[in-house]
């Protein structure tokens, strides 16, 4: 089987793919990266996949359900949610989603970009048209990401399988032996940091595949990821468990 791995950006000069086959025989063969990837040549990777296959995604799948009700309200000439309370502490309540708080919380204080406040959100509309073709072929993504495709964070699976904050591929290929590797292939994945999140993100569709990430809990959280989206962070130390 296959997975996929996308860095999405808002465009596709910074957009990269990555793919890993694993055979099935306790390794896993890394093929070299796609970059500068447009709308057509996504959606043909992701609609490409088999039934047991997985993509991983980089990017926000939605935005945070408390902006979304002020913006609607604000569209609709509605009181804005925040009235008679501080404008600070109003928007802070809009920034994040929930799997974005419980994903600072586990990156030690480092908050993710906010799809809400940061230019993410171009990024996030790009995944939101490529996510609706995809449908229009009857391929639907589960924002929860508990079907054929998992919104991912690279810089937090690489904290949870302990690799350093730099993007190395000899650090990555010493603690994950079982990687096939070639030296061009190494030399493209050093030499981009979109490729090499890319694969990252192809490594934790496969934690997903496996059941190694962390799922909402509760049905609060259970509802959020519907609409929110839902960062599959990989457990700790299961790199090792990947192939």
């Amino acid at each position: 089987m296959r997975t996929l791995g996308i860095d999405l950006a808002a465009g596709p000069r910074t957009t990269a793919a990555a793919v890993v086959e694993w055979p099935g025989d306790g390794t896993a063969a890394v093929a070299p990266p796609l970059l500068g990837c447009a709308d057509d040549v996504l959606v043909d990777l992701l609609s490409g996949l088999g039934p047991e296959e997985r993509a991983g995604v980089d990017c926000p799948f939605g935005w945070p359900i408390p902006f979304v009700e002020a913006v609607t309200a604000h569209t609709a000439g509605a009181p804005w949610p925040g009235r008679g309370t501080g404008s600070a502490a109003h928007r802070a309540t809009l920034r994040h989603r929930r799997t974005d708080i419980l994903t600072h919380e586990e990156l030690g204080g480092r908050w993710p970009l906010s799809v809400a406040f940061d230019r993410l959100g171009a990024t996030a509309a790009r995944w939101a048209h490529l996510a609706d073709e995809l449908a229009a072929r009857g391929r639907p993504v589960a924002r929860d990401g508990s079907g054929w495709i998992a919104e991912v964070y690279p810089a937090a699976s690489r904290r949870r399988w302990g690799l350093g904050p730099e993007r190395s591929m000899a650090e990555l290929c010493a603690a994950a032996p079982w990687l096939r590797c070639g030296p061009a292939e190494r030399a493209a994945y050093d030499g981009s940091e979109h490729a090499f999140d890319a694969l990252i993100a192809a490594l934790a569709a496969r934690a997903v595949e496996r059941g190694l990430t962390r799922l909402p809990s509760g049905p609060e959280q259970t509802r959020a990821a519907a609409v929110e989206g839902w960062i599959h962070v990989p457990r700790a130390a299961t790199l090792p468990s990947l192939p």
